[in-house]
């Protein structure tokens, strides 16, 4: 078996995600160092309700995966690759043991920050389904908006201003496509954030960054990463740069990957694989019940 681990971004983040590592010893060194990253424990945040604010769910975001990992390592094979979807490409990072869970958090708060101050104007994103990307590009330059993520051949993610995003809707809706905004209030990925990729840089480059102790897969292009030079690069180019996530899958496929576990809180990426590279047998671990039941499918489709 060749094992991935996904590592997913914002939209699925809910209060319930917690409840799932509340009392796992596990996860207590991770969620210390939120508090003192962030001054408020993660349990009192998840209350606040404030989940999908951008300066909150990054963290919470990679605070939830490397908790989530942590469990389920000791009952797992070694991961062979890593591969992760926005904010979470920097959780696979603090997965694979190239920064400590603090430098992930501290990581994770400051790139919310960077990027909201990058753009101001308020802005969003939407999931555009049925067109083609000859069909979208169009719709994208006539609204001045951008392509942040490709997902497949006929799913896309398009960000930007939020009053130019409604005019890209209305557009892709009479054009047949099918819609889906997203609660995500920023324009990642796209060239709106570009004042913040060189800060990020130098923070990332100024942390206790290790080279990952298995390959992380760069979103940007799907490029194996085994380096810290190169990590610290895509990681702070994505910001600015569209994320070409069916470019990761296929990579995961042509790299051998046999099984894919999608950590919490997220289901969207499994499901995807599932549709994209259906030969590899890809699973979220909300679908179970607890997360030993996933390391022990994890297991019993390595025998």
């Amino acid at each position: 078996m060749t094992l991935g681990i996904l590592c997913p971004g914002q939209s699925a983040q809910a209060p319930e995600m917690i409840d799932r590592l509340r009392d796992a010893p596990e996860a207590t060194d991770v969620f210390v160092a939120f508090q003192e990253v962030m001054g408020s424990s993660i349990f009192e945040v998840v209350r606040q309700g404030r989940l999908h604010e951008n300066a909150i769910a990054q963290p919470v975001i990679c605070a939830v995966e490397l908790a989530a990992f942590r469990i389920v390592r000791r009952a797992l094979p070694a991961p062979d690759y890593f591969a992760g979807y926005s904010i979470g490409e920097l959780a696979a990072y603090g997965c694979a043991g190239s920064i400590s869970a603090r430098d992930l958090i501290h990581l994770a708060s400051l790139r919310a920050s960077l990027m909201d101050a990058a753009c101001p104007t308020p802005s969003g994103m939407i999931a555009i389904r049925g067109p083609r990307e000859t069909s979208v590009s169009p719709i994208c330059s006539s609204n001045a908006v951008h392509i942040a993520i490709r997902n497949g051949e006929d799913r896309f993610v398009v960000a930007g201003p939020l009053d130019n995003i409604a005019g890209a809707a209305r557009d892709a809706e009479q054009r047949g496509a099918h819609v889906t905004p997203l609660p995500v209030r920023i324009a990642s990925h796209t060239p709106l954030m570009h004042s913040a990729v060189a800060a990020f840089a130098k923070a990332l480059e100024a942390a206790d960054f290790k080279s990952p102790t298995a390959p992380v897969l760069a979103g940007i292009d799907g490029g194996t990463v085994r380096s810290r030079e190169v990590a610290i690069q895509r990681l702070s180019a994505q910001l600015e740069t569209c994320i070409d996530w069916r470019g990761c899958m296929e990579s995961l496929k042509e790299v051998g990957c046999t099984t894919l576990l999608e950590l919490l809180p997220g289901g969207d990426l499994s499901a995807m694989a599932r549709d994209a590279v259906p030969s590899i047998a890809s699973r979220s671990m909300t679908e179970f019940k607890t997360l030993d039941a996933a390391a022990e499918w994890v297991l019993r489709k390595e025998g």
